[in-house]
């Protein structure tokens, strides 16, 4: 009987949208389910295919990268807060088709354009931006070089 009710609660629960094995377990606990019940519950839905993290990591990644315009760094951050395990964040990582340094470009050129920074200060914390949103500082030096972006040069 409890086990028909936590199934009940997490197919509500992912009814409304796509969570991680980790995140139903955490929310039938939260809701008074005991934790053996809870556990068996996600793994059902796992065996059935309900809940499948590699394929909600495949698809983070590919929506965080595209519209959120995220790094891989910080995408794998968030992943494994959502409780997906390292090797499974690799393999999906491995399958999505989006290039990271395109995103990187398109995103500088969102955020900045053409500028032209007016000091060394000012293009530090443009990059120090793109390394809070996951971009490596090779990615992000690499592309302002591409995009010839420069500090204005100081007259004395």
């Amino acid at each position: 009987m409890e086990l028909e009710k936590a199934k009940k609660i997490a197919a509500a629960l992912l009814s409304y949208k796509s969570y991680t094995c980790k995140e139903v377990y955490q929310r039938l606990v939260r809701k008074g389910v005991d934790q053996d019940t809870a556990e068996l519950a996600v793994s059902e839905f796992c065996r059935a295919g309900i809940l499948n993290d590699e394929e909600y990591a495949r698809l983070y990644i590919h929506d965080a990268m595209v519209l959120g315009m995220k790094g891989m760094f910080r995408i794998k951050q968030e992943l494994h807060a959502k409780g997906i395990a390292g090797s499974v964040i690799d393999k999906a990582a491995e399958t999505v088709d989006v290039d990271a340094y395109e995103q990187l470009e398109g995103y500088v050129k969102l955020r900045f354009g053409d500028k032209e920074f007016s000091d060394r200060r000012e293009l530090e914390k443009a990059k120090a931006h793109l390394a809070r949103r996951g971009y490596s500082l090779s990615e992000i030096n690499k592309c302002f070089k591409n995009l010839k972006i420069t500090v204005r040069s100081e007259e004395f």
